[in-house]
């Protein structure tokens, strides 16, 4: 979907980006990338798929989506402040 689809399916169902952004506690440049597709975060697409009641794929499809665990996340850290 184009970004200002996924803005306005999500107008339409009640909410904004604005109001994204103080549910989950984030920047609005966060909700803007992932609207866009720049940045993949799960959770922000997550719940605009649920707002707007489309699957994540079908909002931006052919998004390859890579998942680590805390422990991998703090390793990698770990080695860069070396």
């Amino acid at each position: 979907m184009h970004p200002e689809q996924i803005k306005a399916a999500m107008r339409m169902a009640g909410t904004t980006p604005a109001m994204l952004c103080d549910e989950l506690g984030v920047a609005a440049s966060s909700v803007s990338q992932a609207i866009s597709g720049h940045i993949k975060s799960q959770r922000i697409q997550g719940r605009i798929a649920q707002i707007i009641g489309k699957p994540v794929s079908e909002i931006w499809p052919n998004q390859i989506t890579l998942r680590r665990s805390r422990a991998q996340i703090e390793a990698q850290r770990a080695r860069a402040a070396v």
